[in-house]
This record gives structure tokens, sequence and C-alpha cells, in this order.
């Protein structure tokens, strides 16, 4: 039952409330954010990957916030695709957004994200944190790169334009992101705050001009954490500068839409400000939507901690009530979604994501990128014949790229298509440290001489009619050093015949180790789904067609 409670504190609370969107702890909504939701002291609620487990949980989920709401609640998510997508185990696993930039196929683009806002508005959601408008210009930068549609402010501009068409076609609000551009740093706003040390013009010619292009007509823009010490001086995150939202945003750059903020509990707010006095900084300064996600009490605080500027006179009524204008512009009912009793819709519902998945798949294997030499059939044959293919691949915390089962599965697949009688590759793998340092390097050195040893036992002359092929899978190496020397060190003994740069397109130029004649490929995407779309390329399946929207070194692109 909605609150009738109608005196003024109650309604500063619930103006308030309306614009900060919260976090759920698990996968069903808790009493505490119920509550808060009905009072109206709660605006919304941004899913994450712990939220979604499966396809009827997460029908019922979105449905029960939904109801509760006393506001029409903004129900958001980061379902950007490849690196960054929170519902890939439930809903159909998208290609990265340089993957789709690789492509450069309008069709294809406007394809995977209306599969993405289509399978969204159908459970409800009605804003969408896409697209990334950051330019990726920086190799060492931590938390973009393969985010971004690449390096050239015209091509991510069309990209960008064309992904929020997409979304506002499904009828999901697009919101570009990260404002005035995160695409040049070298620090993770999640950590600490992130710096662009550029003058006014050069952001203008640069990193803003995405931004500036499609300034009338996004209706929602992000902020990021950023300092631009050149415009603001004091040190101070973008998302608190009035410079940055008002005189640069909105007054030069013409934006009338919503504005909204990253992640108000990253280090890069917390640590320098209090949650709370910056949630309030920040709508002085002109946000007008506030993404709180952390604990229930961190969105309490950040509540509490607006009405109370309110009613100090700090903050004035009026500034809220136009930063709810215009979310209410965007937003002003329930929306619609699927209902869990619905068995004969969920069905059809799941056959659909089902459907669309292939075709996401599918566009992630076209989007690989040759960054160096040729592939050619002898390459399929090579991995087809091979007595025993040892995949050398990272441990990554979030992403397990298992290319050494992706390829069991893969040649299982294409050996029952040729209905052939040999014997199928050996896979093993050898796994090594995200950034490997020189005890652990001499520990996998040591580890991969054994393995060579034995296989050699098996396969006498290494490369004679393909007996030992290795595959080399590296992760962000400009950041990762230590998987240089290790590259370095594992071409005495396991010779690797193809390199892939499972993330970062920029990974060959930082692994001196490996031979200037060895086969590089660039997937773009550290997710399941391009892992496995990768072994469908490596078994020629499908054909590697993209190419690297972004310029590596002295004017090259890397691809075919």
């Amino acid at each position: 039952m909605a609150p009738t409670t109608t005196d003024p504190q109650s309604e500063i609370k619930r103006l308030a409330g309306r614009l900060v969107i919260g976090r759920l702890p698990g996968l069903v909504l808790d009493e505490r954010h119920r509550a808060a939701l009905r009072e109206g002291t709660l605006g919304g609620i941004t899913l994450f990957k712990e939220n979604a487990e499966a396809l009827s949980q997460l029908i019922k989920l979105t449905g029960e916030i939904i109801e509760a709401s006393f506001h029409p609640p903004v129900l958001t998510v980061d379902q950007e695709g490849g690196a960054v997508q929170r519902f890939e185990n439930v809903l159909s696993s998208l290609p990265s957004p340089m993957a789709l930039a690789a492509l450069n196929e309008p069709y294809t683009t406007a394809e995977v994200t209306s599969i993405s806002a289509r399978q969204l508005k159908t459970l409800g959601f009605n804003m969408l944190l896409a697209p990334t408008l950051d330019l990726q210009t920086n190799p060492r930068n931590p938390i973009i790169c393969t985010r971004a549609y690449g390096d050239n402010a015209d091509s991510v501009t069309a990209i960008g334009a064309q992904v929020a068409a997409a979304i506002e076609a499904e009828g999901l609000v697009a919101v570009g992101k990260h404002f005035p551009g995160h695409g040049a740093t070298v620090e993770d706003s999640h950590l600490e705050l992130a710096c662009v040390d550029k003058s006014r013009s050069e952001l203008r010619a640069t990193d803003l001009q995405p931004f500036a292009n499609l300034a009338e007509k996004l209706r929602a823009i992000l902020i990021g954490h950023i300092w631009l010490p050149q415009i603001m001086g004091e040190k101070c995150p973008a998302t608190l500068s009035h410079v940055v939202i008002v005189e640069i945003l909105r007054r030069e750059l013409n934006f009338q839409g919503l504005v909204v903020s990253d992640d108000m509990i990253m280090k890069a707010i917390t640590h320098g400000f209090g949650l709370g006095e910056a949630c309030v900084q920040a709508i002085l300064a002109g946000i007008d939507l506030l993404l709180v996600c952390g604990t229930f009490e961190q969105s309490r605080e950040a509540v509490e901690a607006i009405a109370d500027a309110v009613e100090s006179g700090r903050l004035s009524r009026s500034r809220l009530e136009e930063a709810v204008g215009r979310l209410d512009l965007l937003i002003n009912e329930k929306p619609e979604y699927l209902k869990s009793e619905n068995v004969a819709a969920v069905e059809n519902f799941a056959a659909v994501i089902e459907k669309d998945a292939a075709f996401c798949r599918k566009t992630s294997a076209r989007a690989v990128c040759v960054v160096q030499g040729k592939f050619e059939d002898q390459y399929v044959e090579a991995i087809k014949s091979a007595q025993t293919i040892v995949v050398v691949a990272p441990a990554h915390p979030r992403y397990p790229m298992d290319l050494a089962q992706a390829l069991r599965i893969a040649l299982y697949r294409a050996k029952e298509k040729s209905d052939s009688s040999t014997m199928q590759s050996e896979i093993l793998e050898l796994r090594y440290p995200l950034n490997p340092g020189k005890m652990a390097i001499d520990e996998l050195i040591a580890a991969a001489a054994h393995l060579r040893k034995n296989l050699n036992k098996k396969v006498p002359a290494m490369n004679q009619n393909v007996g030992i092929l290795t595959i080399f899978l590296s992760y962000r190496s400009a950041i990762n050093s230590g998987q240089d020397l290790f590259s370095k060190k594992l071409a005495e003994v396991l010779t690797p015949a193809i390199h892939i740069a499972t993330d970062s397109p920029y990974d060959r130029a930082y692994l001196s180790g490996l031979s200037p004649y060895m086969l590089s490929l660039a997937s773009l995407d550290p997710s399941d789904q391009a892992i496995f779309a990768l072994a469908d390329v490596l078994t020629g399946e499908i054909k590697p067609e993209g190419k690297s929207p972004v310029i590596i070194e002295a004017g090259q692109k890397l691809h075919s």
C-alpha cells in the first residue's frame, strides 16, 4: 500500500528518494529495500550479476521491484556487452562494444543492441547504461578498453548514435557515458580519482567530441568520476563540478536532458568526500540522478543527507523538483513487464533468448581481428590435426577464459560433421597468474619444460605434421607487464604458434618475446561467449572479419 503521509519532511524525503537509485544484495527483494521503494525513499534499483541466477528468478525479481515502488521506478543495468554485462548467464550474451566497432556494420550494431534492449524491456527495465562514448586512446587504461567503440571521435560518434537509437527504439532510455571522457586515463575510478590532464581546447578536439556531437540527441548522460586539473583546478571529480556539468555540458554543449552520476560509492568519491556529503555536492553541481550501488545503509545515507541539506537551506527544494522534473520527462509511469505466472510467455521468451544468443555468438566470432600475420586454412588444419594442443592462459579472477574446453567442444563438433575417424587432439592447459612475477615465472617455465619433456616422448619432433601446437592467451599486457617476460621464457620451451589477445587489442605490442612472424589474433572480449566464439574461428567454423578500431603504434592499425 502506498504511503499517505503528506507532511513536508516526508515529501522532501520522497523527493530526495526519487533521485537515488540503490542496489540489492542478492537474488530477492529484501524487506528493507522493499519498504524504501514502497515509502518512496528510494527511486529504483541498478541490478548486477549477483542479482541474476535464472530467468524465472530474474523475472520475479524485476516484477517485485516494479510493484513495490511508490515512484515510477528507475530499473537500470550496465549491460554493455563483452567485459561488462550483468546477465550473460540468463539473457543472450552480447559482443563487446569494440567487437561491434571492429565489424562496423550498422545493421549488426543495431540488431545486437536491439536484442539486448528488447530482452531488458521485457523484464521491465526502462534505462540502459549505454552507449559508452569514451575514446580509447590510452593502452594502459585499466577500465575502458573494449568497452569503447574505438579511438576516433567520428567513428565513436557514429556507432554511439546507432546504439543509442536502437536502445531508444525499444523503449528504454539510453545513457551516454562517461562524460567528460574516461578513455585517456590510467586510473580506475572504482579505486581512485581518474585524471585527464588536458586543456579545454584539447578536450573539445578529443574526448568531448562524441558527447558534443550527440548532446542534442541523447536524453541522458552519465558523468564519470574524472578530474580535469587544467579546467577545475582543485582536485575534484567531474560529478561534483558545476563547471563541468553546468558550464560545459549544459551551456557549452547545450545538453537539456537528464544528468546521471556514476556510482557514488566508488573510491574516487568516498575516499575524498564521504558519501552523504558527495551526494549533496553532486546535486548542487547539477547531477539529477544518483547511482548509489552499495548497501542499503549507503543509499539511505544519501537520501538523508540530501533531505537534511534541504531542511538546513543549503540545498533548495526547487533544485530537487528541477531534477525530478527532468526524470519525469523520461520515466513517469511504471513499466510493463513479463509476469512470472504467464508460463507460456516465459517459455517463449526463453526460446527468443536462445535464438538471439546464436546471432550474438556468431557476431563475436566474426569480430575477431587478425593483429599480425594472416589467418589461413593451414592454421585450422594444424589445430585439427595436432596430436596435442597446449593452451597457455591467464588465471583471471572474473573471466574463466577456458579456451581449452571451448576447443574440445568445437573440435568434437567438427569431427562429427566431417565423419572423420582420426583421433581428436589431446588438449592440455597451463595457467599463469595475471601479472606473474619472476618466482612464478620460474615455476611456470619449469612446469612447461616438464610438460614438454613428457610430450616429446609421445611426439618426438615438434611441428612435424603439427604434433604439438601451443596457443598463448594474454590479457591486457600493457598493464600486466609480467606477461612480457613470461612470453619470452615460454618461447624457449613451448614455442607458441598462435597468440590471442583476449581483451585489449594492444597486447601484441607489449609482448616482445613472441616471434614477429607469429599469428596474432584479438578477440576484443574476455567473456565466455567470446572465448567459445574464438574456438569457432580457430576450428574454421567462422572466418574472422574484424578490423581493429584503435591505432596501436606508429600510426599502424592492427588488422589483416
